[in-house]
């Protein structure tokens, strides 16, 4: 009898069902909240490289207009410079520049083009979620 009236006081009782609630739902609000971060972290990567190879590009071109004929290795360094100082502030062990110097398709001008490829911190790795390798190419010309 007394293990009816015990059993029958547990299941009435309602004063937890809030903690099971959030028991229940806790999961998915900590993985929402983990992807928003992710999501954002990689936009804000993404943002980074282009930003960089702007800025790489506006360099190079400036350099020329000062009769600073640099080469690919200067290019090169600048721009990994320019990734791992302020404001980028990218991990340098996660980050790759390669500039090469093709042949230009536009007579009287020498062709650049800088690759950045960074893999920028994956929060949720743990999770066993891979992140991306991002990559931007630009090209850019400037005159001989």
């Amino acid at each position: 009898m007394k293990n009816r009236q015990i059993l029958k006081s547990i299941f009435c009782d309602r004063r937890g069902s809030a903690l099971i609630e959030f028991a229940i739902l806790a999961p998915a609000l900590i993985g929402m909240m983990l992807g928003i971060m992710f999501i954002g972290l990689q936009m804000m990567s993404y943002n980074s490289i282009r930003s960089i190879s702007s800025d790489v590009a506006r360099y190079t071109l400036v350099e020329y207009q000062k009769v600073n004929k640099i080469g690919v290795t200067e290019i090169q360094n600048q721009a990994i410079a320019i990734a791992i100082n302020s404001p980028y502030a990218l991990d340098d062990d996660n980050l790759d520049v390669t500039v090469t110097k093709p042949n230009s398709d536009i007579s009287g001008t020498t062709k650049f083009t800088a690759t950045i490829t960074y893999t920028p911190y994956n929060p949720v790795a743990f999770l066993g979620v891979p992140g991306p390798t991002m990559v931007e190419t630009r090209s850019f010309y400037v005159g001989t």
